[in-house]
């Protein structure tokens, strides 16, 4: 897809999606190309350099990055897929975030946005059968592992869904959910029985770079209203 179509996502009118949290430069189209693109200069800061600010400041900037991370996900379903933190600027002024690099991005299908989405659904409402059927669904899971596998599987992607689970403020630094991953990967190693889809390990790389970021900024956030809002504007979509 061209670099742009994210950035028309996020900049288009607010009656379309349009979000005030965020700001991308203006594109120069004139002296951009299929390989270039060219954009005004901005004021801001790494995100990444704010773990030191005052807690609401850290709080706030980590939940404007999860937000764009889901709605990337499940409106835009155009993720840019490059966690490194100096693509995002803060500015202190504006109170927006400005995104910067588009040359790592992904085009998502509708089919592969719906059924992840099903699939953190299943984690808040901790509904085992729905997380397999949706992880079949996405060709995470063939249907014919073993139970050992099945529990991993699971216990992954509970840890993903983890901090959109649950109505009270998540705690990254407290939780480090992420890090129970780890011990999962001798279990994948040794049982899994089919290759996951390409675009999960994007979409790896996307959330556990947005939940490092909470980590590193001390986060504590409430994280499910995020999600329950974009699941709600999804099936508002669906059901039209």
């Amino acid at each position: 897809g061209s670099p742009t179509t994210l950035i028309e996502a996020v900049v288009s009118t607010q009656s379309t999606g349009g979000d005030p949290d965020f700001e991308v430069p203006r594109v120069f189209r004139e002296l951009s190309s299929r390989h270039v693109l060219t954009q005004e200069f901005v004021e801001g800061d790494p995100i990444d350099e704010f773990d030191d600010a005052p807690i609401e400041l850290r709080n706030a900037i980590g939940l404007k990055m999860l937000k764009l991370c889901l709605r990337e996900l499940f409106e835009f379903q155009y993720m840019q897929t490059d966690p490194n933190w100096s693509n995002f600027f803060y500015d202190t002024k504006t109170k927006k975030i400005k995104l910067l690099d588009f040359g790592a991005t992904l085009d998502l299908t509708e089919e592969f946005s719906n059924n992840y989405l099903q699939v953190i659904r299943s984690c808040a409402t901790a509904d085992r059968q729905a997380i397999i059927d949706a992880s079949i669904n996405m060709g995470f899971l063939s249907g014919y592992e073993s139970d050992i596998m099945l529990d991993a599987h699971c216990e992954a992607i509970k840890v993903v869904g983890e901090p959109f689970a649950f109505d009270e403020p998540y705690d990254f630094v407290e939780k480090a959910a992420y890090k129970r991953v780890a011990k999962l990967l001798e279990v994948f190693a040794k049982h899994r029985i089919t290759a996951p889809p390409e675009e999960s390990y994007a979409l790896n790389r996307k959330l556990s770079g947005a939940f490092l970021l909470c980590n590193k900024l001390n986060a504590v956030i409430p994280c499910k209203p995020l999600f329950d809002r974009v699941y709600q504007h999804k099936m508002n979509i669906v059901n039209m």
